[in-house]
């Protein structure tokens, strides 16, 4: 399936929108708050210029302008001080409001993000994660949720803040004296300019770099994840030089992104110096010269310092869009891989919240004309055509070599895969592809080789998938699978957090814990996927009886490479190498006594 190219920006505009509709309460309460931060902020230039005014009232009744802005308002300069007061007063309030409405905002979208995020990836199909590292994946969840969140509040409202406050300054230049400020907006679109073009230069590579940052942290995660491994194979300074190899390449893609980035704070500082510094001197230019006398003490006395503030109200936009920079780099980067992720269609469908709901398992299961190939290797078949009938009420078990299929006869009955070709048959007129598939799975247990152990206590890690059941029904179901003794040799007891994927329990101490999960689902059907093949002998032997136990009175598919394991199943389906799928099938005694793929087996030592 190929993939669609996605742009960074725009994706990242989309969800802003997409955000910003679906929260319109809080966006609409913002609007007025800009607006009136924008007010504010123009009250300070102004009342600068009135208070001058009213200290100099020998001028006092000249008119620096037509309009009523630059005209003098008849207030004496401490009810002017107190107007000022007030602005600042309510633009503080104003200034809490908007971060705090920001941050209620961002916080909601990080929190969606997250939430589409994980129901997309626990709603894939599995072989969706054939070709995905589990660090990435994490980043996707984590990191680029968070980058969006927070970006997509800063980048709007400063955005909006920093053209509202511009087109005040620009505007209120103009008020004050159309000469310098022509002079003044020419220099801050030439500045302008410039930092938009380094800030494009500066965004280009700073994707490459958050892209390698993002493969070296996917690594690290897999890499303490996989911490065991390290640690038994006495790995740990090949690892430690393999961090420092892979920054490596990181260190030299930000060496041009420092360059930029540097150049980016040189053209806003330069700016902020250009700007401050030709208001003066276009000042003198235009009015020490002038011939007037009267007209240049007038504006020296009651416009210039009100028209410096202005003019110096277009450099804090410039910082604005210097700290949005690299944000909107990375929240662009983090947009286009959550979108990646959200867009990823399951090539199954699950029928999650619709599909057709079964109470009970009422018949056999039948594989009609059945054909498999994996689809991350659709050239290779692993099972070819075949028709098999599990019967309600009795054993089976799979056996075969290595890459034969029988891991793939437990994928399809739980459906992680789907036939190739033919269909699986439930309760006589149901494909299973067209079963909502939780309903299905309620009546499935699943014991594999390597037990799946969440981090939590072991009343969470036993009810997982029966999530009714009590903490009684848990402590019976570990006496049945004797467990409950070793629980209560804890400190904690059943409130023991057991460690990420059960890093506190033995390989056998695992499997009680997930044979008393299944004997608290208490599943029609039971699917052990080479339970035992991890464990040693005596080990084994205990947990198989557990195992014997649990599979009496339902169906159960076992999938083994020893002879303990299935000597008493009703049924045992031999598999041929190489996709040539059912070769035998009988009882034991049947196929231990006739010449074939089983007593060859069996003979060379591979079924003891």
């Amino acid at each position: 399936m190929g993939k669609r190219k996605i742009s960074k920006n725009s994706e990242f505009f989309k969800i802003i929108f997409r955000y910003y509709v679906k929260e319109w309460k809080l966006s609409v309460l913002m609007m007025p708050l800009i607006l009136i931060y924008g007010i504010t902020v123009m009250m300070i230039p102004l009342l600068t210029q009135q208070i001058n005014m009213d200290l100099t009232k020998d001028f006092a009744t000249e008119t620096v302008g037509s309009s009523f802005i630059t005209s003098y308002w008849n207030l004496s300069w401490p009810y002017l001080v107190l107007i000022g007061a007030i602005s600042i007063v309510i633009n503080t309030i104003n200034t809490f409001a908007i971060n705090y409405l920001g941050y209620l905002m961002a916080i909601r979208i990080e929190i969606d993000l997250r939430n589409r995020i994980l129901e997309k990836l626990v709603r894939q199909d599995i072989s969706y994660y054939s070709d995905k590292k589990i660090g990435e994946l994490l980043t996707n969840v984590i990191s680029d949720s968070k980058f969006v969140s927070d970006w997509a509040i800063n980048i709007p409202v400063g955005g909006i803040i920093s053209v509202f406050q511009i087109a005040i300054a620009v505007t209120m230049t103009f008020i004050l004296d159309w000469k310098i400020a022509l002079v003044g907006t020419g220099l801050f679109i030439v500045i302008l300019s410039g930092f938009v073009f380094v800030y494009i230069m500066l965004v280009n590579r700073y994707e490459r770099v958050r892209q390698t940052l993002e493969k070296t942290n996917g690594n690290v995660i897999d890499r303490i994840v996989s911490v065991r491994l390290i640690k038994a194979s006495g790995t740990e300074a090949y690892e430690t030089e393999n961090f420092k190899a892979k920054h490596v390449d990181y260190f030299e893609q930000t060496k041009p992104v420092a360059s930029w980035l540097s150049l980016l704070f040189t053209v806003v500082f330069a700016g902020d110096f250009i700007i401050s510094f030709t208001a003066p001197i276009f000042a003198v230019i235009f009015y020490g010269s002038s011939g007037d006398s009267q007209q240049t003490l007038d504006f020296f006395k009651n416009t210039f310092a009100a028209y410096s503030l202005s003019q110096g109200l277009l450099i804090g936009p410039l910082f604005t869009l210097l700290n949005m920079s690299g944000g909107f780099a990375s929240a662009g980067v983090a947009s286009a891989r959550i979108s990646t992720t959200l867009q990823a269609d399951s090539i199954m469908n699950f029928h999650y919240n619709d599909g057709i709901k079964i109470k009970k398992i009422t018949s056999d299961i039948v594989f009609k004309d059945v054909e498999f190939n994996y689809p991350e290797k659709p050239e290779k078949q692993i099972l070819p055509k075949f028709n098999f009938k599990f019967e309600q009420g009795k054993s089976y078990a799979f056996v075969g070599e290595t890459g034969s299929g029988k891991s793939t006869i437990a994928k399809l009955l739980l459906r992680l895969y789907d036939p190739s070709k033919g269909k699986i048959v439930i309760n006589k007129k149901y494909d299973l592809k067209d079963l909502n598939l939780e309903s299905y799975l309620q009546h499935l247990g699943y014991v594999e080789q390597d037990p799946q152990i969440l981090f939590g206590d072991v009343f969470e890690n036993v009810k997982y998938g029966s999530f009714q059941a009590t903490d009684d029904d848990v402590i019976e179901a570990c006496k049945k699978a004797e467990l409950h003794g070793l629980i209560m040799s804890w400190p904690e007891g059943y409130k023991t957090v057991l460690g990420e994927r059960g890093f506190m329990l033995s390989g056998g101490q695992k499997q009680r814990l997930v044979i008393a999960r299944m004997f608290l689902k208490d599943p029609q059907i039971l699917i052990l996927d080479e339970a035992t093949s991890a464990l040693d002998n005596i080990v084994e032997k205990e947990i198989q009886a557990k195992l014997d136990e649990l599979m009496q009175n339902r169906t159960s598919v076992t999938i083994a490479h020893r002879l303990s394991t299935i000597k008493n199943v009703d049924q045992i389906i031999v598999l041929g190498a190489n996709g040539k799928g059912i070769v035998q099938q009988g009882s034991f005694d049947e196929l231990i006594n006739t010449p074939g793929h089983f007593q060859n087996l069996y003979q060379a030592g591979l079924m003891s």
